[in-house]
């Protein structure tokens, strides 16, 4: 299970020195960023690709070396 918070700045302060994944998907025209450090989950959707906190949470996550996930497979079905 993960715990989703709704401000940015919990996450951000939580991460320490923890692994971190993240993930950017195309919701209908907007762009939704989920990031996972821990038992600790944030996501939220943005209009444009230029907005300020969205830029904030890429470059985060590109600095701490976090690992960008394409897409999910249940562990059952990815070998056959």
């Amino acid at each position: 299970m993960v715990n989703l918070v709704e401000d940015w700045e919990i996450l951000e302060e939580y991460a320490g020195e923890k692994l971190g994944f993240y993930q950017i998907l195309d919701c209908d025209g907007k762009i939704e960023v989920r990031v996972l450090t821990g038992k600790l989950g944030f996501k939220k959707e943005y209009e444009r690709p230029d907005d300020q906190e969205l830029t904030r949470i890429l470059a985060f996550c590109k600095r701490r070396q976090f690992i960008q996930v394409s897409a999910n497979i249940r562990d059952e079905a990815f070998f056959k």
